[in-house]
């Protein structure tokens, strides 16, 4: 029985000699930028470059978690050198950023940003349907009125007075600011 101990302890520091990542240590975020930070731990020295990604290429798909300073974070050392770690965890998130293609998503505190949102927000459906509710009343009000009023003749002004109940539109009236696209 020991052999067979023995055997299965080799095999074991055999597989795991074989690993990427050698240490996860935990410290705390600060000077996170688009593409690392620097990890700050107790007694120990400061990791430098942190990465937010495993892979700093550039990349046509990704989900970037940016951790909020100050933030608690594990970090994978990746063959015990110390200039090739990343995060893996984050206590507390600033933003993330994902990438599919062409298409982009911005999440954080400020709402959802689709493709930078260079489209502006959404429109809020339900008010733009109240809106148009309005309108669809002060036509059906003005139509009312157009078909029963008496016409003046020879270039007179109609006596007709029709107030409607709804102000202009403005993108402020339909736009959810929280997602823009």
């Amino acid at each position: 029985m020991l052999q067979l101990d023995q055997a299965i302890q080799e095999a074991v520091k055999s597989i795991a000699g074989k690993t990427q990542i050698k240490t996860i240590c935990w410290g705390v975020a600060k000077d996170v930028t688009d593409m690392s930070c620097t990890v700050e731990r107790e007694e120990a020295p400061e990791i430098y470059d942190v990465l937010l990604n495993a892979i700093d290429d550039d990349l046509q798909s990704y989900v970037t978690v940016y951790p909020k300073e100050g933030s608690n974070v594990l970090v994978a050392i990746i063959e015990n050198l110390k200039t090739e770690a990343v995060i893996v965890r984050c206590s507390e998130v600033e933003k993330v950023k994902v990438k599919i293609g062409e298409q982009t998503l911005l999440i954080d505190k400020n709402g959802f940003v689709f493709n930078d949102g260079t489209h502006k927000g959404m429109v809020k459906l339900v008010e733009m349907v109240d809106w148009m509710t309005k309108i669809y009343t002060d036509i059906q009000t003005l139509t009312k009125l157009l078909s029963t009023h008496p016409v003046a003749g020879f270039g007179s002004p109609l006596a007709l007075i029709f107030n409607p109940t709804v102000p202009p539109p403005n993108v402020d009236m339909f736009e959810n600011k929280d997602v823009k696209q």
